[in-house]
Parts: structure tokens; sequence; C-alpha cells
């Protein structure tokens, strides 16, 4: 009786301590002067995301208009840790921008920086490694570099569009095709050939080992929450390392496979590969050495940055071109008035205003990352408005939330293109899917261009088609993904031009 007393009693005790520390903790932003969304105890704001009954990017939308519509930011918690999400466009740029060097950093990633396929790289790497790293990375990706690579990226269209050719109906006539998995076929064979310098066909099934691969990294339960840790709990960072070591060593051999044969043979091609070589054999510097994982990481890094986020802006386009028939019309019509008989170049690929305008409106409603954070690393008041973040907090910013909300934007959730030639702050919305500021991702041009390029060659070709009957729940996506996509998937039909009215 008196042992059960005891236990009864430190349980009591134990269960009031943790009481008072949690709600100490969860005081945080109260006692700044802070509003907050209501708190659980143990999981902060977070809990369904944690226990998977919802995406980060829809906890981090009611997060936002939790808020009141003028407030320029309201405090949340994962678990215990307090962060800020900003909804003030001059704070987003003050943090971003102006004040970079207080948040040069992302909370993404291991709290030891181990690498896990590419996690000590250019993704998540910190000041001032990342700086370094950063100028070394910037010059494979100039104009020149993607203009010399634009025939390697039609080259992997091709496939793409025999795919659409040999796509057989169903008993219902139509030759459906779910846009994410078609999508991102096209990039893994890309990120194949201009990050790992290797010609794969994922259209094929005898030949999709490395787009199978990817698929290992980004979905299912493992994928899932590895993203999941990795942005939101990075404490947590290396348990995430059995989850995907098989891929990892697949990559990794992929990866020398092509260098030691690019190294030997001494050809050049134009791709990342190449750049990757003259970091490797120029001289080295102690902060970062381009050697052994190091390179690995950078190839890798490509292809996590590219795979699930240029995939899916290739497939939210087409979906938003299908259900707006006239706007696919009148893209139809400049890549026509362009391309008519001639040969694809990044000079005509730049003169498609429209084009520009549909991938603008794609990311400002769909962005592939919806969420985006920086972390300070000082103390730092907000100018005029007297709130100190302290050393270690994170920032976030909800793209999705920001993007659409109706302060900022008429008819958020509508997709108008054209509206990218009148709003005043183009330039900012339209940067956001990839970060602004020098922190923004180094890849964006090549993004861009690969959607640009896939919408080209299949417009120029298809028509693409939605059944307006059909359901699509885009905001209830997978509750164990960190990207944004329909919980369903995103089914279209593709009819040839030479049939279509």
């Amino acid at each position: 009786m008196d042992y059960l007393i005891y236990c009864s009693t430190a349980l009591i005790i134990s269960l009031s301590l943790f009481y008072i520390y949690a709600k100490y903790k969860l005081s945080y932003w109260s006692r700044r002067g802070v509003k907050t969304p209501p708190t659980n105890l143990f999981f902060g704001n977070f809990k369904d995301c944690i226990t998977l009954k919802k995406p980060p990017n829809e906890v981090m939308r009611e997060i936002y208009n939790s808020a009141d519509p003028d407030d320029p930011y309201i405090g949340f918690y994962i678990f215990h840790k307090p962060m800020l999400l900003l909804r003030n466009h001059d704070l987003i740029k003050q943090v971003m921008i102006t004040d970079f060097e207080v948040f040069p950093n992302r909370r993404f990633g291991s709290s030891n920086q181990r690498d896990v396929v590419g996690l000590d790289s250019i993704l998540s790497i910190k000041q001032p490694r990342w700086r370094y790293l950063r100028g070394k990375l910037t010059s494979p990706l100039t104009g020149q570099k993607l203009k010399n690579m634009l025939p390697l990226i039609e080259e992997c269209g091709k496939p793409m569009l025999k795919f659409i050719e040999n796509l057989r109906a169903d008993k219902f006539g139509q030759n459906k095709c779910e846009m994410k998995e078609f999508s991102s076929r096209y990039i893994s064979d890309i990120m194949a050939s201009i990050a790992f310098g290797i010609n794969t066909n994922s259209f094929d099934e005898k030949e999709n080992a490395f787009w199978k691969n990817g698929l290992k990294i980004f979905r299912g339960i493992k994928g899932g929450l590895s993203f999941i840790i990795l942005f939101f709990i990075p404490e947590w960072g290396p348990l995430i390392g059995s989850f995907i070591k098989e891929p990892a060593n697949y990559f990794r051999e992929t990866f020398w496979d092509s260098m030691n044969t690019r190294e030997k043979m001494g050809y050049k091609r134009g791709d990342f590969i190449d750049s990757l070589l003259t970091l490797k054999n120029g001289k080295q510097d102690p902060i970062y050495k381009f050697e052994g994982d190091n390179l690995v990481a950078q190839s890798a890094s490509f292809y996590i940055a590219g795979f699930e986020a240029t995939s899916t802006a290739i497939a939210f386009a087409l979906y938003d071109l299908s259900r707006h028939p006239e706007h696919q019309a009148t893209l139809y019509n400049e890549i026509q008035t362009h391309l008519s008989g001639k040969e694809l170049t990044m000079d005509l690929i730049n003169k498609m205003s429209f084009l520009d305008c549909v991938i603008s409106e794609t990311l400002r409603l769909h962005p592939p990352l919806p969420f985006v954070d920086r972390t300070a690393t000082r103390d730092y008041e907000f100018p005029d408005i007297g709130l100190i973040i302290e050393k270690g907090v994170s920032v976030y910013v909800s793209i999705n939330a920001t993007n659409q909300d109706p302060k900022y934007f008429l008819n958020p959730h509508d997709f108008i293109p054209s509206r990218i030639e009148t709003e005043q702050n183009k330039k900012f919305y339209e940067s956001l899917a990839f970060g602004i500021g020098p922190r923004a991702c180094v890849g964006q041009r090549l993004a861009v261009l690969l959607t640009k390029v896939a919408l080209i060659m299949i417009l120029s070709n298809y028509t693409v088609c939605y059944d307006m009957n059909e359901k699509c729940i885009l905001n209830d996506n997978n509750a164990m993904g960190v990207f944004t996509y329909a919980a369903d998937g995103l089914y279209m039909q593709f009819k040839k031009r030479d049939k279509c009215a």
C-alpha cells in the first residue's frame, strides 16, 4: 500500500511539474505581447501535423488565418519551441533581404549537419560555409550554362511525348494520366542527365530505377516523416539516416560511376558534373572541400530540390490550364507565334511573356514548398515595432497563406495569369515560392526553365483536358508530405491537337 501511495504521489508531482513547465514554456509569446492560437500542452500548435492528421502547410495556413487581418505576425509553438509566423510583406522583406545577416540560416536539416543524401549541402548548410558554397555553385547555373543544358533538357522531353502518345484509353475512351507521377518522371530524367551525367528513361518500366529510388526519398511513411523531421524537428535529424539508407547508397554509387568515367574519359557534356569536376580538381578551401561525399551532396541536393518541387509546379500548371481552356489557348497561340517551324532556343523562350505569367500565377496559387524559414543568429529587434526575436528563434513564412491573402489579392483563389502584368507587388510574390533574398533557391532559373520546356513541348502537341465533374481536393493533401499536392492526385486527359476542334 505504501508503495502505491509513493508511486501515485510521485506521478502527481511529476505531472504537476510538467504542467507548470509546459505552461511556462507556452507563455513565451504572451509574455512578449504576441498573440498565439490555442496550444496543446505537449505538441504546441503542431499536434495535427505530428500526429499526421494534417499536412504542415494546412497547419501553417490555419495559424496564419487565426490572426486578425492586420496583424503583422503571430506566434506559435512546435512542441514547446517558440516560432514566429510573419504576415506582413514589409517584415518578410526585412528578415529575408534587408537584415539577412541576422537571419542567414534555415532551420531545415539535421542539428549536427551530418550528411544524409546531401544535407551537408547548399540546402541546409549554415553560415559562414553557406556563403562560400553558394559562390561556388552559382557559376554552373548562369544563363550561358543553362543555354548549354537546353539540348539535354529537350532530349529528356522526347520520352515524355512518346509516353503521352502511347497512353491507352480506359473503358470510357479517355487516356487519363496522373500529372504528378507523369511530371516527376520527366524531372527525374533531367536531373539524372544534368546532375548525375547519365541517361535514363523513367517512362520505361525497365529503365526507371533512378526514378524509383527518388520516390523512396519523398513518398510513403518513411519519406513523409523524414521531411517533417528535417523541416520542423531538425534535432531529430540523425534518426532518419536509416530511413533513406538504400536510396542514398544508390545515388552515391551512381554519382561516382558517372564522375569517375567522366574524369577518366576526359569528355565534357555541358552539365553539372563538368562543373563539379572543375571544383574537385581546383584549389580547395578548408571551409568546404569538394571531395568525397561533399561532391555527392551537391548533385543530391539538386535532385532533392528539383524532383518534388519542379514536378509539382508542372503538374499544377497543367491542371490550371486544363481548367481554363481560354488561358491554354492563349498560351498555345503564343508558343505557335514564337516557335512555329523554329528550333527551341533560350531567346525564343524568354520572349514568351504569357508563359511567364502562367508559371508565376501557378506558383502563387500552389507553391510546391509552401513555407520558408530563417533562424536568428543573434538577438534582433524589429524596427518601429519593438518586438525582440531572441537568438535561435525561427521565423516562418506561410507562402500559400501569404499569396492567397485577400488583403493583398483580389479573388485570391482564382487562376488569373494576367494579374501578374498589373500587380505592383509582382516581384515579391513571384519570387516567394523560391525564397526571396540572398538565400533564395540557387536553382530557381533552372526550375523555371524545366517547367517552361515541359509546357511548351506538351502544349505544342496536345490539349490538356480536365473533367470538371471530378472533385479535386487541393487543400487536403497527403498529411505525411511537406510539399503541396492534391489528396487524390490530378488526373488529366491529353488530346492530340490535330484531332481537337
